[in-house]
């Protein structure tokens, strides 16, 4: 199945029954395919989406915003007559599934695994790499600088990657207002506890639970145990 929003083709499945809806957003790279095991698991009506450029879903014609994400999973779930719904997500998905539960009373309840979406913590390295970023831009314009999977990315989602990670969810996710199960690796380097800490403190209905010796992707690499977490804080 898929919708258009802004010429752009958006693939998701929607299958199962149950007295609950779940919407399930995967991370950035990721794919409908990242949370299955667990709308297998879980008995409700699921909906998982993949995020554009992902899994079969086009490519944006031009950069998108957060925003357009958002309301990507608003137009899936309008078609599919959704009012009430929880939503299970991870990473980039996180930073999705916070703008709509900030926004609107329909979300029921949040998870979130790994989320990102808030300013790193000052780091000496980190500032020296910025610094030298600029330096070799300045004397080189057409450099190509960035991680593996930014270089890898066409001009357009570029573009869509940058507007996405320099937007701080600190105010938007103070207002969220519903039930909030936070999942996070203790070692994960990705999305730190420091920011899974952050997150407990700015959404007052949440707890946190760490999952120690695992990373980024805990929730599927001790996905028994996810499963378990989801199940209880559903029928809470």
């Amino acid at each position: 199945m898929n919708v258009t929003y802004k010429e752009t083709k958006v693939n998701y499945v929607c299958f199962g029954k149950g007295e609950k809806n779940i919407v399930y957003l995967h991370g950035w790279g990721g794919c409908i395919d990242s949370f299955m095991y667990f709308a297998k698991n879980i008995k409700a009506k699921s909906v998982l989406v993949d995020f554009p450029p992902f899994g079969k879903s086009e490519e944006p014609k031009i950069a998108w915003c957060l925003e357009d994400y958002e309301k990507v999973v608003k137009l899936i779930l309008e078609k599919e007559k959704i009012k009430k719904y929880i939503i299970i997500s991870h990473s980039f998905g996180s930073r999705v599934a916070i703008c709509l539960a900030s926004k609107y009373n329909d979300v029921e309840k949040l998870i979130i695994t790994g989320g990102a979406g808030l300013r790193p913590k000052f780091n000496l390295k980190l500032k020296f790499r910025k610094i030298k970023y600029k330096i070799i831009k300045f004397f080189n314009k057409n450099a190509v600088l960035g991680s593996k999977d930014y270089i890898s990315l066409s001009n357009v989602m570029k573009k869509t990657f940058s507007n996405i990670v320099n937007q701080d969810l600190s105010e938007i996710a103070r207002k969220i207002t519903c039930k909030t199960l936070l999942i996070y690796g203790n070692l994960d380097k990705e999305t730190p506890l420091y920011i899974a800490k952050k997150y407990n403190k700015l959404i007052k209905n949440s707890k946190l639970k760490i999952y120690k010796n695992f990373g980024h992707f805990a929730y599927l690499e001790n996905s028994e145990k996810f499963l378990k977490d989801c199940l209880i804080f559903i029928k809470e």
